[in-house]
């Protein structure tokens, strides 16, 4: 059980940080920024 939880927690992490990689180069490129809908 222990090692399941484990699993999804690596994928989680691993899932933020593309997500993250991937809106900072929209961001550069295109002057899109997702994390600004929630800076309102």
């Amino acid at each position: 059980m222990g090692k399941t939880i484990m699993y999804v927690l690596v994928s989680l992490v691993i899932c933020l940080t593309y997500f993250t990689l991937v809106d900072h180069f929209l961001m550069d490129s295109q002057g899109l920024d997702y994390w600004y809908l929630f800076r309102k």
